[in-house]
């Protein structure tokens, strides 16, 4: 392919390879390596380095509902665990930023991307020391509790277990922003710099639609992971679709772990610059490398009004759609009644599939028409309010909650039905069971049954139930059966229909945004603009929104688990709560992130030098408009 000249850089000078423009490492620079310091190849490495973070976010969004359970703490904690990976850029990320451009940068992606291997294998440490749930609460998995069981407590000691584990978590998180920022901050711009301005369209626009690969590949790792037992040796004595079922959620770490080992290696090894290429508006004066310049530049950025209405529309954003699609897969589980595995293949991989297409689209698209700037925010503008859109028609797309009325607390506390008192219920032991009218309760304590047998598919039927009214006669004497109650529900397939073809359009606009940031300023300040919008959206949106789509989503449970007087993950939600607070939130962002971009569309005359058809830059067409 002519574009994909995988030729040495588009933008080389005349004079003989200088160190700087050699591949290799120190004095280890030989000849057979110089064929391959061209942009096409270290855009190869840089895919498949993408396509590997981007799996591992998904993976453990895939596995956070299992993670959930396993340590019992609830979705506030969640977000703080996922918000972990956005401190670092949030520190550092204006640093990097500005002082990346005069260091080695595929070095330093290189070195960034060896915490997020750190971050791998450290998130599997929890499973190594307090090994799987199976073991921890219970020397039989098989047990049945029925009324006038043995009652079961689990060890307050477990509490302490669970901190460690979150506190692991977290740290792996944190480390593995290291890797993320190093990717964006420093690996875009270098691309970007060796390469066309015509071209670089197509370039950014191959390298999203691959590293949206990424995602899918991480919750199809997550649904296959997830098939397995928490210990795959060990028969728990259920199936997936019990909703006690501890997945391998640890297994996929190990396998990103050495994978992301071994190709980023070879990052390191291209060089400085390709081919001694020098951007023309490099300058290497002793004020601009000093906290002085980065000073002088960040205020010119922050006096640019494109840049930074267009990074509070990012901001917004992704507080919306980030917060909306990390909470899919448990929106799935618990909306539409599909397993851990089920809902992160169908959140993963059919709507990732279609990002691929969209970023590819817009890439190509941009790159062969080349519209004007106006009419490329445009159409971001226009996206975006249709995504608007389909989250507002996916709010009227539920299915109607299991029979656990509010107004009836006895059925949520297997402890208060004065039918089950003397049963000596335990309120950790979670075993729902669907009786014959269609009302699920905690378990068959609960439901005051003395006995079950085995029924077809392998499901268990209850008789002898204190609390449901007596079976007909052709029941068999069964009051109820393992698991909650089957509902009719036709909305899921449209559902994940308008979600996908929401996704694959709002994909189309990807290139475009990240051109917009590039383009808006100076080409010596691409780098600490991509920095900037790192910090901002770390500050204000990838922090942040965890916290409060955990916090909403809490909102919405009407049963926890309790031990130790305290409570751990959500057992179950109230479905019509869930899908309003889960919209709604994510609706109210979106109208924000329409009203920046709408300011953006309307100032967008002022970019220039969109596709390198002149040598100005945009510095004198934004004077007029600085704030």
């Amino acid at each position: 392919m002519e574009n994909f000249s995988f030729l040495p850089s588009e933008n080389i000078t005349s004079s003989n390879d200088s160190k700087e423009s050699r591949c290799g490492v120190g004095y280890c620079q030989p000849t057979c390596l110089q064929r391959f310091a061209k942009p096409g190849i270290f855009m190869l490495f840089f895919c498949l380095i993408g396509i590997l973070q981007g799996a591992y976010f998904t993976y453990f969004i895939g596995i956070l509902s299992t993670l959930e359970k396993r340590y019992s703490f609830d979705s506030w904690i969640t977000g703080i665990i996922l918000i972990a990976d956005n401190l670092s850029p949030a520190v550092f990320s204006l640093f990097i930023g500005y002082y990346g451009k005069y260091v080695h940068r595929p070095k330093l992606v290189s070195f960034g991307l060896m915490f997020t291997v750190l971050s791998c294998f450290l998130s599997c440490l929890p499973y190594l020391l307090f090994g799987s749930e199976i073991k921890s609460i219970s020397n039989s998995s098989k047990v049945i509790y029925l009324c006038n069981h043995s009652k079961t407590s689990v060890g307050c000691g477990k509490l302490s277990q669970n901190l460690v584990a979150i506190i692991i978590l977290f740290i792996a998180n944190f480390l593995n922003g290291f890797g993320s920022m190093a990717y964006y901050t420093i690996g875009v711009p270098y691309l970007d710099d060796n390469v066309k301005k015509k071209n670089s369209p197509l370039y950014l626009g191959t390298m999203f639609a691959l590293r949206i690969v990424g995602p899918t590949l991480g919750f199809m790792l997550s649904s296959f992971c997830l098939k397995f037992y928490e210990n795959p040796f060990v028969d728990p004595g259920y199936d997936k679709n019990d909703p006690k079922w501890i997945g391998a959620w640890w297994m996929g770490f190990i396998i990103l772990g050495f994978a992301i080992f071994f190709v980023s290696l070879p990052i390191a090894f291209f060089p400085k610059e390709m081919h001694n290429y020098k951007s023309s508006d490099e300058s290497d004066t002793s004020v601009e490398n000093s906290v002085t310049g980065l000073i002088l530049s960040m205020k010119k950025l922050i006096k640019n009004p494109i840049l930074m209405f267009h990074t509070l529309s990012i901001v917004f954003q992704i507080n919306g759609l980030f917060g909306y699609f990390v909470y899919m897969p448990k929106y799935m589980e618990s909306q539409y009644q599909k397993s851990a595995s089920s809902a992160s293949l169908f959140s993963g991989t059919v709507t990732m599939i279609a990002m691929v297409i969209g970023v590819f689209l817009g890439g190509y698209c941009i790159h062969k028409i080349k519209p004007r700037p106006r009419f490329l925010i445009g159409y971001m503008l226009f996206i975006e309010i249709f995504a608007g859109g389909v989250l507002l028609s996916a709010l009227f797309m539920g299915c109607e909650p299991s029979k656990m009325p509010q107004n009836n607390p006895a059925l949520y506390s297997p402890n208060l039905q004065v039918c089950s008192q003397s049963c000596n219920c335990s309120s950790h032991n979670f075993q729902p069971i669907c009786d014959i009218n269609g009302i699920v309760h905690f378990s068959p304590c609960s439901a005051g049954c003395h006995n079950y047998s085995l029924v077809e598919n392998n499901k268990k039927g209850f008789f002898d139930c204190s609390c449901v009214s007596p079976p007909p006669e052709s029941a068999l004497n069964i009051s109820a059966t393992s698991g909650f109650c089957s509902e009719e529900c036709d909305m899921f397939l449209p559902y994940l229909g308008i979600v996908t073809v929401a996704k694959m359009l709002s994909a189309t606009a990807r290139v475009g945004n990240v051109l917009v940031t590039l383009r808006c300023v100076d080409e010596k300040d691409k780098t600490l603009a991509l920095g900037a919008v790192e910090f901002m959206v770390s500050i204000f949106a990838t922090i942040p929104y965890p916290l409060l789509y955990g916090h909403v989503i809490n909102k919405a449970c009407v049963l926890w688990e309790e031990s130790c007087g305290h409570h751990g993950n959500c057992w179950l939600y109230d479905n019509t709560l869930f899908r309003q607070y889960l919209h709604s939130l994510s609706l109210s962002f979106i109208f924000l992130s329409v009203c920046c971009d709408f300011v953006v569309f309307v100032m967008s005359s002022k970019i220039s030098n969109f596709y390198g058809t002149n040598t100005k830059t945009v510095e004198n067409n934004l004077h007029e408009t600085t704030f």
